[in-house]
């Protein structure tokens, strides 16, 4: 057991913790940035030793001593980044400590993570395989990389568009999550460890709720982090789609954190290591799921339009360093869907005439609306919905203007508007039964945004911090009226 933990936890939070280290500055106080490496590093290096693991496949085949050698190479290089990187620059974050009555915010994300965790393990150890797609799509996948002979490559064979119903096991699917459990696998020598994939699906859950409160503490402060983080963990459709083993938490995580590295670029004046990494997270989504290519070049549009906007100097040096962060994912995304995916086992059946008829047809798109309204009340239960939770700390806190305004703000919110639209998009085209297609995955998809469309709030509301300080001088006033009052009296 302890083997595979190891194997399956400890290595991507080992490599990506090196990785974001390297690249982030040093956030003070420590905790923010420690929560906030360490959460966006588990990610990242899931995501680093899934592309480690396919070229090492690619190249040499299944070697197990090539597979661990590229890995201590990819420590190795990560490491030795970290230790030249080690005087980083100090930032200082807003918002102070929890001090009073104030602790008891930071207790209840505890209470909240825990009774969350407890959920998380009851749940696996019922239905250790996960849900359909776990084992239909994603596990079967891995264990078909896992093999340690040529066999390896029936992961890519047109014969998987033939099972589960036409593409049902969606062959061209991208490789992040079914190449790492693989390789966990593959090191394991066995491909009937169930723990592997919950491991990795705990691992994906946490650590998005990490990286919520580790970026919005590092942004707005710990009380925008902790209810940041309450929120999300209040958010029933994501407590349950985390242990069914799918990928879209995964992918939620990587959008949510190439939207706090774009805040963190536009809001830094060192931020050549931000670049690469929102670069390398961009990477990752389109590595994880196909929303996650659209996501990544709707966003990267988004983020360098913001710039062209915002007037940053340093845009040419941004451009390449964004590039260099996300190319050499994106350019593995590319081999695999151009030379290795089997073609045809999504949309086969979807051609020109049928998707203008589809669009033509003003029935599908009150049924789309009505889904989408249906799956949104899901989210929670009666009061215990984001929603409800977002508008009440709305009024309670109030919302800038000129926030809304900000550049990046706009870029996220459109980065975010338009992903969503092109899923709308697809199902309003698709040549399979519009109500199938919408009760089988728009759920998944709305919990892929959801965890960016609550820090975006989160980011935009203001905190505790500023609602106390813009009110005090009300405060003031009225304890001065009153004193005149009882001056006059007397």
């Amino acid at each position: 057991m302890m083997l595979v933990l190891g194997l399956t936890l400890l290595s991507p939070l080992i490599v990506g913790y090196l990785i974001a280290r390297s690249l982030l500055p040093a956030y003070k106080p420590a905790w923010a940035g420690v929560l906030l490496t360490t959460s966006l590093g588990a990610g990242l290096g899931v995501g680093a030793l899934s592309f480690v693991f396919f070229l090492t496949r690619l190249l040499v085949g299944p070697s197990t001593a090539a597979a661990l050698t590229s890995e201590l190479l990819l420590a190795g290089i990560s490491g030795a980044a970290c230790w030249v990187t080690r005087n980083r620059e100090e930032v200082k974050i807003p918002g102070g400590t929890p001090s009073g009555w104030s602790w008891l915010l930071p207790a209840a994300l505890l209470v909240a993570a825990s009774m969350a965790l407890a959920l998380f393990l009851d749940t696996s150890a019922a239905d250790p395989y996960g849900n359909w797609d776990a084992w239909a799509i994603w596990n079967l996948r891995a264990k078909l990389l896992a093999q340690q002979d040529s066999s390896w490559r029936n992961a890519f064979s047109t014969a998987l568009n033939q099972l589960a119903g036409a593409g049902a096991t969606h062959g061209d699917y991208p490789l992040l999550l079914s190449g790492y459990i693989a390789r966990c696998w593959s090191l394991l020598g066995s491909v009937d460890d169930t723990t592997v994939p919950i491991a990795v699906a705990g691992l994906f859950s946490f650590a998005t709720v990490g990286l919520m409160v580790g970026g919005l503490a590092v942004l707005r402060g710990w009380s925008a982090a902790t209810l940041g983080g309450m929120v999300l963990l209040g958010t029933a459709a994501f407590l349950l789609d985390s242990s069914w083993q799918f990928a879209d938490v995964p992918l939620g995580f990587y959008y949510l954190a190439v939207l706090i590295l774009f805040f963190l670029v536009m809001g830094s004046q060192s931020t050549s290591g931000l670049h690469v990494l929102a670069g390398l997270a961009l990477g990752c989504a389109a590595w994880t799921k196909d929303e996650g290519m659209l996501f990544a070049l709707v966003a990267g549009g988004s983020f360098l339009a913001s710039l062209l906007v915002s007037r940053k100097t340093g845009r040419n040096k941004t451009l390449v360093l964004l590039a260099a962060g996300a190319l050499p994912a994106l350019a593995i995304v590319l081999y695999f869907k151009i030379f290795l995916a089997p073609k045809g086992s999504s949309w086969g059946p979807l051609t020109l005439s049928v998707a203008l008829h589809n669009l033509a047809n003003p029935s599908r798109y009150a049924r789309i609306l009505r889904a989408i309204w249906d799956e949104v009340l899901q989210l929670g239960t009666g009061i215990a919905h984001p929603l409800i939770y977002l508008t009440i700390l709305a009024i309670c806190l109030g919302v800038p203007r000129d926030r809304l305004r900000q550049p990046v703000v706009v870029a996220s919110c459109a980065a975010l508007l338009i992903t969503f639209a092109g899923y709308c998009f697809m199902y309003t085209v698709t040549p399979y039964s519009l109500d199938w297609q919408l009760g089988t995955s728009l759920g998944r998809l709305l919990i892929q945004l959801v965890p960016s469309g609550i820090f975006l709030c989160m980011a935009v509301f203001r905190t505790a911090e500023e609602t106390a300080i813009q009110a005090a001088p009300s405060g003031r006033k009225s304890e001065k009226k009153r004193a005149a009052k009882s001056r006059t009296g007397r």
